[in-house]
């Protein structure tokens, strides 16, 4: 009866609350099953009053309602749209209307090389790196045949994706480890000595993850594949993820071109790319929006923090101001690291497509020093696309910044080769105001952190003090005073767990003051001083984090 079945089904956690519509449905397929087994002893799993249930009855109004698979569409009607949640291409809020460098950058205000459309029972992905599209329809359904014929398309597959993946890049692991695929992932190909995630090296491991084309050689792999070809030729509904320079028509290959966006939003939002073969859009979107909505939250907070009380609107005190005001400048950034052989490699603004320094800083509202034009040296051999500054050149260049961002996990071998005597000249090293990027661990920069790269926005507005000075540096570890991160232990247990970044949201401070625009000749009534504002606003984060 109804109630005994609700006693199961919250033994089985299917509140709606908590599931889409077609994981209710598998669960509901799982109590069925869980009812025929019990059915020989009713007594023992539904109580003493319990009846027996027909179970043969009840797996049958499943199939009717879901069919064999409970990913497929069945009796499908070509009116029906299957897609009723869709990705939506970002508006970077952060960027705003105009150019943070005076002309110098058009700014991208969103995704610029990815489109997805919807056409009811199959959508189509566009990655306008290289001008490739792949049509993705839903399992229970025919591709339409205009678009088979057309031979536009480098894939024509099915929807929800069955057949795994492989990897050929650690930039690829975050997105696939926030929606919960590590399942998914069936090989890696290259080296994967480089990955940091703890999962998928247990994973590795265990041999649930094969090694393709590698030269691992601190773990024996119980099974490898000298090829990707070997690998698709024993699994040939596999996918394989391409970078945004591998070959577009290779077999079995979607390329991911990401890392080729201008911008940090732009770059995240291609979790949308996985989220559509797997039909997740629904989760894509609440989590792309959740990391540009920190984002967005961080600036307005540096910027709130950075301007004069006129700009504010506050008719408050200053005690709590991070920032100097009146006759100082704002903190500088100098962001650089060096090459054996090359020289120091320093930011150069507004070289967006180089690195996302310029955008963190312009974010944060900081000055950050960027190289002149025709200064250093472009070697040949590596293009004359990659610029370095001398000893003397750099020094020059840096000598009196505020702050040293140095982007590599190698300080100690810049301190054993350059040595104390030249880097004492630097004011950052003085009062140890140097960074490095082993925060969380030594490798996880090029990996986990592209999955928080708000976190690393609020870092930087947090070591350059334009903050509200709760957030502790997460990615960002001062070398004189920091220890090296640690990647914590896998939870096995919950393989396919969705990863979230362990830091609290931020909480926009103009809010928390009650800030509102000043009238002429009238007080703003309700408005709170700084100190008390920042106080109530510590407090209310504190209550926040023991609830």
């Amino acid at each position: 009866n109804q109630e005994r079945y609700i006693i199961v089904s919250e033994s089985l956690d299917i509140r709606p609350s908590k599931f889409d519509i077609k994981t209710q449905k598998i669960m509901f397929t799982k109590l069925a099953i869980a009812a025929a087994i019990a059915s020989a002893q009713p007594a023992l799993i539904f109580g003493q009053d319990a009846t027996v249930v027909d179970t043969n009855s009840i797996l049958q109004d499943v199939e009717n309602a879901i069919g064999d698979d409970t990913t497929c569409v069945k009796n499908f009607d070509a009116k029906t749209d299957l897609f009723p949640t869709k990705w939506s291409s970002p508006n970077i809020k952060t960027y705003g209307d105009v150019d943070l460098y005076g002309a110098k950058f058009e700014p991208s205000v969103t995704t610029e090389l990815l489109d997805i459309t919807y056409h009811n029972s199959y959508k189509i992905i566009h990655n306008k790196f290289v001008n490739a599209t792949y049509l993705l329809y839903q399992c229970g359904t025919e591709p339409p045949q205009e678009e088979v014929e057309s031979g536009e398309h480098k894939m024509i597959l099915e929807v929800p994706h069955k057949g795994g993946l492989a990897l050929t890049s650690t930039v690829q692991i975050p997105a696939i480890e926030m929606l919960g695929l590590r399942s998914e992932v069936k090989a890696y190909v290259g080296n994967t000595k480089w990955i940091s995630s703890p999962c998928l090296n247990h994973m590795l491991d265990e041999g649930e993850i094969i090694n393709v084309d590698g030269d691992r050689d601190d773990v024996a792999h119980t099974e490898s594949a000298s090829s990707v070809e070997e690998f698709l030729l024993r699994n040939p509904d596999a996918l394989v993820l391409g970078g945004p320079y591998d070959d577009a028509d290779a077999d079995r290959t979607m390329v991911i071109a990401g890392s080729q966006e201008n911008t940090n939003v732009g770059q995240f939002d291609w979790i949308a790319f996985y989220a559509a073969l797997y039909n997740k859009e629904d989760m894509s979107n609440r989590i792309a929006g959740s990391a540009q909505q920190n984002y967005d939250c961080a600036s307005e907070n540096s910027f709130f923090l950075s301007s004069s009380p006129t700009e504010r609107n506050l008719k408050a005190t200053t005690s709590t101001r991070r920032v100097a005001e009146e006759g100082h400048s704002k903190p500088t950034l100098l962001w650089a690291s060096w090459f054996k052989g090359y020289g120091w490699s320093v930011a150069h603004c507004p070289n967006y497509q180089s690195g996302t320094e310029c955008e963190w800083a312009a974010a944060c509202n900081v000055d950050i020093l960027s190289r002149p034009e025709g200064v250093g040296n472009a070697p040949e051999s590596l293009g004359g696309r990659y610029w370095y500054l001398s000893d003397e050149e750099f020094l020059e260049f840096g000598k009196d910044a505020d702050r040293w961002m140095y982007k590599s996990q190698h300080w100690e071998k810049v301190l054993a080769e350059k040595g104390v005597e030249y880097l004492s000249q630097f004011k950052a090293y003085q009062n140890q105001q140097i960074y490095d990027t082993q925060g969380v661990s030594p490798n996880s920069w090029h990996e986990q952190r592209l999955a928080e790269y708000y976190v690393v926005g609020m870092d930087v507005c947090a070591i350059m003090g334009v903050d509200d000075g709760l957030h502790k540096s997460r990615w960002l570890r001062n070398i004189f005073t920091d220890p090296i991160g640690v990647m914590p232990e896998c939870n096995v247990a919950e393989i396919d767990e969705p990863y979230v970044a362990p830091v609290s949201e931020c909480m926009p401070i103009a809010a928390t003051l009650n800030v509102v625009p000043e009238e002429k000749g009238v007080e703003n009534a309700g408005t709170v001083s700084a100190h008390q504002g920042l106080t109530f606003f510590a407090l209310f984060v504190v209550a926040a984090s023991l609830w």
